[in-house]
């Protein structure tokens, strides 16, 4: 796999897993309560964190160098 390509699964991944924690917590989240907000926004940016470290971890072996 190229770089170029390694950067776009990453991208597809990140954001896949931070979309699908945000419609999974739109239900639950009263937005007219800040603190609701920011544990909402802080639980999507985590996910997706997490997400793009374990991909990184794994990436690496798989990128071809030149």
């Amino acid at each position: 796999m190229t770089q170029k390509g390694s950067n776009a699964r990453l991208t597809l991944y990140v954001s896949i897993v931070m979309l699908s924690t945000a419609s999974a917590g739109l239900a639950t989240v009263d937005f007219t309560h800040p603190k609701q907000v920011a544990g909402f926004v802080i639980s999507v940016l985590v996910s997706g964190l997490v997400t793009a470290r374990s991909y990184i971890d794994n990436s690496e072996s798989q990128i071809d160098q030149p």
